[in-house]
């Protein structure tokens, strides 16, 4: 018989070998195996968005102190923007780690947090990143999610306009 599977199952050691993979091309110092190791050892028994929580924690313990230095080590692991408007969940479910990591420490940190977001939506998601930036900067964001709302990529159209709604239907 099957193993029952579920979204929550791709959140765990797995994703963490995925950004591990890919950070050490960037970041030879980072520590793969702590890295794994601790998000296997912290997700268990936790709901996917906790997961969530847990890895960009851990990305926070095991990346440079310096946040610039560190979100710019992981932009750089983000490859290729997504060209369809769909799979950013199948594809690219593992950059949702990176767009927490940005809210959670990248909040005094605005022009290069914002552009980080970009980046994140145009793989998967930034609507979740974003939302606290709306909060702590009304203004700032604001004007930032105008342009995105006219810009010629859809990702960033999309995210001004699903940025701004508190909670998806």
């Amino acid at each position: 018989m099957a193993t029952k599977y579920s979204i929550t199952d791709l959140f765990g050691a797995n994703l963490a070998k995925i950004l591990a993979d890919k950070i050490i091309q960037n970041y030879p110092r980072f520590n793969s195996n702590s890295f794994i190791h601790e998000v296997d050892r912290m997700v268990e028994g936790k709901r996917y968005t906790d997961r969530v929580g847990v890895i960009a924690e851990q990305l926070k313990t095991h990346l440079p102190h310096d946040y610039e230095r560190a979100l710019s080590i992981l932009v750089n692991i983000l490859g290729d923007e997504n060209p369809q408007q769909t799979g950013m969940f199948t594809n690219y479910y593992w950059v949702m780690p990176i767009g927490r990591y940005i809210s959670e420490y990248g909040l005094n940190h605005f022009e290069n947090s914002i552009n980080g977001v970009q980046e994140v939506t145009k793989r998967n998601t930034g609507e979740y990143a974003i939302r606290p930036f709306i909060k702590k900067y009304p203004e700032q964001t604001l004007v930032v999610m105008e342009r995105w709302a006219k810009s010629s990529n859809f990702h960033l159209r999309r995210l001004a306009s699903e940025g701004l709604r508190p909670k998806l239907p």
